[in-house]
């Protein structure tokens, strides 16, 4: 597969990988931070409280979840063919993003 996933404000955005040119972009729920997972020809996606299942094809929306209940915390997205390494670097990962998201609130906070 030359296709490579990116989940950036709010977007889920494919490129080729041999020449980096943007082959689609979907808008999703208003969210700064967006989680994507590709496996089997779909790309899932977290954004703003919801579960999205995108085409690689043309990036369309095939599904949605709304998780309902679960609020819009932070989402490790995992299946049983990923490694635990690998979802603990998502998981380090996440922490890390939250902390300098909250560190860079507070220092704001107590500038004003």
């Amino acid at each position: 597969m030359n296709k490579l996933f990116l989940g950036i404000k709010s977007h889920v955005v494919c490129l080729d990988k041999r020449d980096g040119k943007e082959l689609w972009r979907t808008k999703l729920k208003t969210s700064t931070v967006t989680n994507v997972y590709y496996e089997n020809d779909q790309v899932f996606a977290y954004a703003g409280g919801h579960l999205f299942c995108l085409s690689t094809l043309d990036g369309k929306i095939v599904w949605t979840n709304t998780l309902k209940g679960l609020g819009f915390s932070t989402c490790i997205i995992a299946s049983e063919q990923q490694s635990t390494s690998v979802i603990t670097s998502q998981v380090a990962a996440q922490q890390a993003a939250t902390a300098a998201t909250v560190g860079a609130g507070a220092a704001v906070a107590a500038s004003n």
